[in-house]
């Protein structure tokens, strides 16, 4: 007696199986308790020095001058630029191929 069984028939009930159980792990709604994330934040702010820094302040500042927040702005940008070469070769401006310092 031959059975006429598929094999892609004998191997979708299992897979949906697995499928299921796969899906079924995923958790759709995360209720956090009240002190979630309360010994991060606990521990961040037992490195303040001051956390109450602003209060009580009788120096009141105000930021930096103007020309100084520029210049500041100004090279930061700079920071990200590509230089392009200005010599021929890879070796700094002044320094030639082929010669020494301690040649007679």
């Amino acid at each position: 007696m031959k059975l006429n069984v598929n094999f892609h028939q004998t191997i979708k009930i299992p897979l949906a199986m697995v499928l299921f159980m796969m899906l079924s792990a995923c958790q759709s709604i995360w209720d956090t308790s009240p002190e979630f994330g309360s010994t991060i934040n606990g521990a961040i702010q037992d490195q303040l020095v001051n956390p109450n820094a602003p209060v009580g302040n009788k120096k009141v500042t105000t930021g930096l001058d103007g020309g100084a927040a520029k210049g500041a702005v100004d090279n930061y940008q700079k920071s990200f630029e590509v230089r392009v070469p200005t010599s021929s070769g890879t070796y700094p401006a002044g320094a030639a191929m082929g010669t020494s310092s301690g040649a007679r």
